[in-house]
């Protein structure tokens, strides 16, 4: 049987809901993190004017003159090849380079949300595009057209929070580059593969499915002090990434496209492919570099494969 509910009441009753969803689709929306290739198509944003290019301009880079860079210059890779192409609203690291020169934004991400967020968590508000052009044209700092926040474990999505295999499937799924979205992913360290290999092999060697990941680690031999401080430095701070499972990149000389990253006892190693400039000039930019486990990943079962020259 149905409810007559009076004429007034309908109404009010109607009013009380659409402000409740108003209020509450205002509240929970505003702050989510934007699609980055979204942001840049629809020009809500203009790559380097925000987070961007950080890793150049804590040195004091201008972002103003970022546009002004040859197409083979890395802001030119970072801006048109990544965050243009980028089919993600996951947070990035507000430094590129992670660990190449401290600062207090280190282990920080970021992302864009709409100008009217107010929970920026640190992160800044936008100016007007009057405001923008004036700052770019002074060469004084920077402004970006849409506000950004520094994100939070649990609001957001971030891609330090993922595995290895994870985000190299966003890569994928975005056709960018692996070795830029791993950089932009994880904290880095100041140590070479060259100074880890040992201490990884040695927690890999003392596998036993018995034992967790910090026994095996702790069952690695201290180096002796005859070896000088350096090496204990590097074995103390190894143990403690592999104990945490967070990913890390083992950065290389000179910040190169070439590294290792390492997650658990698992070791990945970040190599442009033989026809890298091919892939990257015909735009196929995930294809430019390969990720493979080199150390302590369990192989995935599969069948045998079919053999195609005798059928």
């Amino acid at each position: 049987m149905a409810v007559l509910i009076p004429q007034k009441m309908a109404v009010a009753t109607t009013v009380i809901l659409a402000s409740n969803f108003v209020a509450i689709s205002q509240a929970s929306g505003v702050c989510d993190c934007q699609n980055w290739a979204d942001v840049y198509y629809r020009n809500l944003a203009s790559c380097g004017r925000a987070n961007e290019l950080y890793f150049l301009s804590k040195w004091g880079f201008s972002a103003a003159y970022a546009a002004t860079e040859p197409i083979t210059g890395l802001p030119h890779k970072v801006c048109a090849d990544f965050f243009r192409n980028f089919l993600s609203t996951a947070c990035v690291n507000v430094d590129l380079l992670e660990g190449s020169k401290p600062t207090n934004s280190s282990g920080l991400q970021w992302c864009y949300v709409s100008n009217d967020c107010d929970n920026l968590n640190g992160g800044e508000y936008a100016t007007n595009q009057i405001g923008f052009a004036q700052g770019a044209w002074s060469n004084q700092q920077s402004a970006s057209t849409l506000a950004w926040k520094i994100c939070e474990p649990a609001a957001d999505a971030m891609l330090k929070h993922m595995s290895v295999q994870e985000v190299i499937d966003a890569a994928t799924e975005s056709d960018v580059s692996l070795s830029r979205i791993l950089r932009l992913a994880y904290p880095a360290v100041n140590i070479t593969y060259g100074q880890a290999a040992a201490f990884l092999e040695a927690v890999n060697d003392a596998y036993n499915a018995t034992l967790t990941l910090e026994e095996m680690v702790d069952s690695v031999d201290t180096p002796a002090a005859v070896w000088g401080s350096t090496v204990a430095s590097v074995h103390a701070r190894l143990a403690a990434i592999v104990k945490s499972e967070q990913a890390t990149v083992l950065d290389s000389l000179g910040h190169g496209d070439n590294f290792h990253v390492v997650q658990g006892r698992a070791v990945y190693e970040v190599k442009r492919t033989e026809n890298g400039n091919m892939a990257y000039l015909g735009g196929h930019f995930a294809d430019e570099f390969a990720v493979s486990c080199v150390l302590g990943c369990a192989l995935p079962e599969r069948l045998d494969a079919v053999d195609l020259e005798t059928l």
